[in-house]
């Protein structure tokens, strides 16, 4: 018994060796009297997204600050933060004692003025009839006529005067200039204020739209159109991907320690309300979505053989050019020229080349000196 509990345990040992070899065989490909083992994957048959990645900072669509246009005490503050306004909404009240007052001496001062050259006017008027006739002198007439123009240059000082102490008065309220939200508030009751000062308040469209301004670079910026997809996450929301839109690429550079960049305007739907204002966002710009398409993991591109590899034939490299390097039955390789299309993260479109779905193409390679493995040829930046 025990001896066929022995033979069934080695029979279930060997069935899992083979299983193994079998799952890694097409993976690891031994060269033998080389000692090279290479890495392989297939090519398939699927979509490749090609993006460009930017960061960039979440804002409201508009902004205002607020500040007031009339100096004095701010008697009564209507809002606080995170207020919903409507466009003419007062914000807060600066005291319109002083402001009523001086309202108050430019109508009295206007109502003598307006007398004054009603006067002026009527007198101006008799003085033309009679010096028409000749019946006063030329001296008596135009004493008349300049006390006429004299008069009505005060009365037209004086409305001036009377509508901008009106609009002060009007000022005092201070008042929201869009529909939004208040995003701060930089003002206290019984604080006194400078006309045209410092911002009392910002001001912000709703917030259920936001605007990320990224930062493209000038090698990239070629590639960004208006309307194009956009991906971001922001730190918030850990593995969370919200979705944008292209809306405006300025032409307007920024150059900082000799760095160009280009400002892309993405906008997104917030109405989950998800985004705050002044969130880092790392952006994703969709360039180029291809589907169904031949590609091979970008890699098998970038790989280099060992200066060891058995390589079939004499290859006649190309500058710019890009090859696959395939594995042979006869324990050799060769490369397979290619045109590469789209690329991501992780795979590069094949645009044409005499390769097939399934198709094994080399990856990596190690090279085994005794009994080490002492090299390794990674994926690595092309040298032709």
């Amino acid at each position: 018994m025990d001896i066929l509990k022995n033979n069934k345990l080695t029979a279930a040992i060997i069935i899992v060796i083979a299983i193994a070899a079998i799952l890694i065989v097409p993976r690891f490909l031994d060269r033998g009297s080389k000692g090279i083992s290479y890495v392989t994957e297939k090519v398939d048959r699927s979509n490749v997204t090609s993006y460009i990645e930017a960061s960039g900072t979440i804002n409201p669509l508009t902004t205002i600050d607020v500040g007031t246009l009339v100096s004095g005490t701010i008697n009564t503050i209507h809002v606080d933060y995170n207020t919903d306004v409507k466009k003419g909404d007062p914000l807060a009240q600066i005291d319109p004692a002083p402001l009523k007052t001086a309202v108050k001496s430019s109508e009295a001062n206007n109502n003598k003025v307006q007398a004054d050259l009603n006067v002026a006017e009527s007198l101006y008027k008799t003085n033309k009839e009679l010096y028409d006739k000749r019946l006063i002198s030329k001296e008596e007439f135009d004493d008349s006529k300049s006390r006429y123009s004299s008069a009505l240059a005060a009365f037209e000082q004086a409305k001036v005067e009377l509508e901008v102490t009106s609009t002060n008065l009007e000022n005092a309220t201070i008042r929201s200039p869009i529909d939004g939200i208040v995003l701060s508030r930089n003002a206290t009751s019984g604080e006194s204020v400078l006309a045209n000062g410092k911002p009392l308040f910002t001001v912000s469209e709703h917030l259920q739209n936001m605007q990320i301004d990224t930062r493209v670079s000038e090698s990239d910026i070629g590639k960004v159109g208006e309307s194009q997809e956009a991906l971001f996450s922001v730190d918030a929301y850990p593995g969370m991907t919200f979705l944008g839109k292209v809306e405006q690429v300025r032409n307007d550079p920024i150059n900082e320690n000799n760095v160009v960049t280009y400002n892309v305007v993405v906008l997104t739907d917030n109405q989950e309300l998800k985004l705050k204002p002044g969130m880092t966002a790392q952006v994703k710009i969709v360039v180029a979505d291809k589907e169904n398409v031949l590609r091979v993991p970008t890699s098998a591109i970038r790989f280099i053989p060992p200066t060891s590899a058995d390589i079939e034939g004499s290859p006649d490299y190309k500058e710019n050019s890009s090859y696959l390097w395939i594995p042979t039955r006869g324990g050799t390789i060769k490369p397979l020229p290619i045109e590469t299309g789209v690329s991501d993260d992780r795979y590069t479109e094949i645009a044409s080349g005499n390769i097939k779905e399934g198709q094994e193409v080399i990856v990596e390679a190690f090279v085994n000196s005794g009994s080490n493995i002492n090299s390794s040829y990674l994926p690595q930046p092309r040298r032709f």
